[in-house]
């Protein structure tokens, strides 16, 4: 079975031994809008020095200049960091002159470095912040053709029908394009209370409407459990897992998962 990722804070930093690397390799690192993105490259470092790949977020309307920007990816680099997720980030506001993922890559530098791996988001339901998500997308992936090894990564979704069709549409749109691979976001287990907390913030809206017009009142459910999505998604290369119950559960939840495969 393919290792798994999975995503921390910066704060979580002391928390990095616990990961098990029988299941995760990749770690992503999440930029939390107004801290400092030295945060982004000691956290990184640490996962290095444990033999992890760090995945750090590099968020384009947080980035107050060209030079703020050319400092992080250049000591992200010389750490010796192989692997960005470029987003928007959760910023509304433009702090500088990227406002966009497409923004960034079409200035040439992520060019620069050495760089192997680009990650780019992935919006099963759609991107409260983006209407147009899916010729974004399309953007993204036609200015990084040729260039790297392009992974689509999503925002997690509760609903494996959503999913697949995206997969669907994503792989058809991507047809064309060489090296590239999709990466399904998942919620590892967690309180219910806990996961409808997050579905909020991130927009992950149209599964859980979903789901209740199948009958199921998700708000009675005690825990959340990734097995079902996991079990009905096709068409995938690799799932991502945000640990909202914590890593030492998500930990416990993929070994009997992966134990009883």
């Amino acid at each position: 079975m393919k290792k798994f990722s999975i995503e921390i804070l910066p704060k979580q930093k002391d928390k990095i031994l616990e990961i098990n690397k029988n299941f995760f390799n990749d770690v992503y690192v999440t930029h939390i809008p107004g801290s400092p993105t030295s945060d982004l490259i000691e956290t990184s470092k640490e996962l290095l020095n444990y033999n992890l790949n760090p995945v750090p977020h590099i968020p384009a309307r947080s980035m107050e200049s060209d030079n703020e920007l050319s400092n992080l990816l250049n000591q992200l680099n010389e750490v010796g960091v192989k692997d960005l997720l470029m987003i928007g980030g959760s910023s509304k506001d433009i702090l500088g002159p990227f406002p966009s993922t497409a923004s960034i890559i079409k200035s040439g530098i992520l060019n620069k470095y050495s760089f192997q791996n680009i990650r780019i988001a992935g919006h099963p339901e759609g991107n409260p912040d983006d209407e147009n998500a899916a010729d974004s997308l399309n953007e993204k992936l036609n200015l990084l053709n040729n260039l790297f090894k392009i992974s689509i990564v999503t925002q997690f979704s509760l609903s494996a029908s959503l999913t697949n069709d995206w997969i669907r549409k994503t792989r058809k749109q991507a047809e064309n394009i060489k090296n590239t691979e999709i990466i399904i976001g998942l919620a590892g287990p967690s309180k219910i209370t806990t996961l409808l907390k997050y579905a909020k913030v991130c927009g992950v809206n149209a599964s859980t409407s979903f789901l209740k017009k199948q009958g199921l009142d998700i708000t009675k459910l005690i825990k959340h459990s990734p097995e079902d999505i996991l079990n009905n998604l096709k068409g995938y290369d690799a799932i991502h897992f945000f640990p909202f119950g914590g890593i030492k559960e998500l930990n416990s939840w993929v070994k009997s998962y992966s134990e009883a495969k």
